[in-house]
């Protein structure tokens, strides 16, 4: 008897520390170095860093709008579920590239904890501890929780959908928060507007049908999403037909000057299977922001077993099944709409893709020797990759990338200038939206002073606001000109030649012209 107790007790604690083991490297990969690798800020997470503060603190956005349901941002807008996600971190913390990138951090974790419960409900604990330990070492799941780029949300919100749908199919009480769920995650991507739509509308069928959920619940459910989902259906209503803007008590629906609803050509059949070539087997944009070639975003090795996966899913054709298929197919989907994809914007197949991988390698594994081959096989990868992505010359690169230096020679500028006078900044990446994120200028001030270049355009340039001068014209720099400079470091020869007055914050120079 005490032999068998303590069988089932080591058992059990094995289990548990393979789960603390697995879920500890998951946060060690996303927290080591965190808010200084990647070091600076991306333009993006600037934009909806300072938006989310400027509307915490003053009710409005940097384009005047109260609460939109999407921001205006450069014009062509954003999405504003980060925003919001952000502000009791930012209200916490201050703005700054922690309270800014913490969500995508937190959403990736959870999603590590929502593969594992999903898999260990649907399948097994084998293929749950698989699939938990593939979506933890993951290289893009573990890129994207350490930026802020707002769409990196929206992966992890289809996932928290798959896992709380799947358990609203044993428990009738999941289907209002999957509705909840599904709902807030249209706000969180433009590729949601396809994706979720198309994925709601097919469970909600397919439960109908299988009369999985009670009538009563199914309709309630519904109606949740709808009232949900409203605001940002009419969004793209108003912006597909160029209709006027919205203001409901105080909430914003915006017209945004250039409309990326619209603008996308479309695939053609030969563009569809070349990027299901590249973003499936290949598992990358040529991008490094995103995913590494070879190493991919979630592996290139995981091919055959992905194809276990689906080949198990289709034989099967249980609930958890159809539903990953039907998020896959969703998501595929939106190759037919974009001719020229990133992994940003079609995004929402990863996921899918890593349950169903995580399904075949379950099924792949049948003895100890297979066992030890695939495991010895991704932790050479995962090592590969964490070399790479943790050294010196990738933190050189995406440092730059990231506009590593901008804040310390921002600083600098208010020095010389004692706060007054005028600063001209000669940089790439939408200087301002660095400028108005440092010095957190208030977004009344920004709207009183702000002149653009280019006003109405899809990507408005600012020329200027407060004392602040801007431009993204490297030829446009004269050194004749007296004055106090925030420049690229690739001008620093051109200003030397008329002061010596120099500061260099690693990628960017601060000159002083007498």
């Amino acid at each position: 008897m005490v032999r068998l107790s303590q069988r089932f007790l080591n058992d059990r604690n094995r289990e548990h520390i393979l789960f603390a083991v697995i879920f500890l490297v998951a946060v060690l990969l996303r927290v080591i170095m965190f808010g200084s690798h990647p070091a600076g800020l991306n333009q993006d997470e600037a934009s909806v860093g300072y938006d989310a503060w400027a509307l915490m603190n003053d009710n409005i956005d940097r384009n005047g709008f109260s609460f939109p349901v999407h921001l205006m941002a450069w014009g062509s807008g954003q999405n504003a579920l980060y925003a919001y996600f952000s502000m009791p971190f930012i209200a916490l913390f201050g703005l700054n590239v922690f309270s800014v990138r913490i969500v995508n951090l937190i959403f990736s974790l959870l999603t590590v904890l929502a593969v594992y419960s999903t898999l260990k409900q649907a399948v097994d604990k084998r293929t749950a501890f698989i699939g938990m330990a593939l979506t933890a070492a993951a290289p893009w799941n573990v890129m994207l929780a350490r930026w802020g780029l707002e769409s990196n949300l929206f992966p992890a919100m289809l996932m928290l959908s798959i896992w709380v749908l799947f358990r609203s199919t044993k428990n009738k009480r999941f289907f209002y928060p999957a509705a909840v769920i599904l709902a807030l995650s249209l706000y969180s991507y433009g590729s949601a507007y396809l994706v979720v739509t198309l994925f709601a509308l097919a469970c909600f069928v397919y439960c109908v049908v299988k009369k999985l959920v009670p009538v009563k619940t199914l309709i309630v459910g519904a109606l949740v999403y709808v009232v949900i989902s409203v605001p940002i259906y009419l969004f793209v209503y108003i912006n597909v037909f160029e209709l006027e803007g919205l203001q409901i008590g105080a909430m914003s629906i915006p017209r945004l000057y250039g409309n990326r609803i619209q603008v996308q050509n479309g695939a053609t059949f030969f563009d569809f299977f070349k990027n299901l070539y590249h973003f499936v087997l290949w598992q990358t944009d040529n991008t490094e922001r995103n995913a590494f070639q070879f190493y991919g975003c979630y592996y290139v090795i995981s091919l055959p077993f992905l194809m276990a996966g689906i080949v198990r899913a289709v034989k099967k054709r249980m609930e958890f099944d159809f539903i990953v298929l039907l998020a896959l197919i969703c998501s595929v989907l939106l190759f037919c709409y974009y001719n020229a994809p990133n992994i940003n914007r079609v995004n929402a197949i990863y996921m899918p893709l890593i349950l169903l991988t995580s399904v075949g390698l379950g099924g792949v594994i049948k003895n100890k020797c297979s066992f030890a081959l695939i495991f010895v096989s991704y932790t050479i990868c995962l090592t590969g990759f964490s070399f790479r992505y943790f050294g010196s010359d990738y933190r050189e690169y995406i440092g730059k990338e990231f506009c590593d230096g901008f804040e310390e020679a921002l600083k600098k500028t208010t020095e010389l200038s004692s706060g007054n006078k005028t600063v001209n900044i000669v940089t790439s990446n939408m200087p301002y939206i660095y400028t108005l994120f440092y010095t957190q200028t208030p977004p009344g001030e920004f709207l009183d002073t702000v002149v653009y270049e280019n006003p109405g355009a899809m990507f408005q340039r600012v020329r200027s606001f407060s004392n602040y001068r801007f431009t993204t014209n490297f030829h446009a720099f004269n050194p004749d000109e007296s004055g106090i400079y925030l420049l690229d470091a690739s001008l620093q020869e051109t200003a030397e030649k008329k002061t010596s007055e120099i500061y260099s914050h690693k990628n960017f120079i601060v000159a002083v012209i007498p």
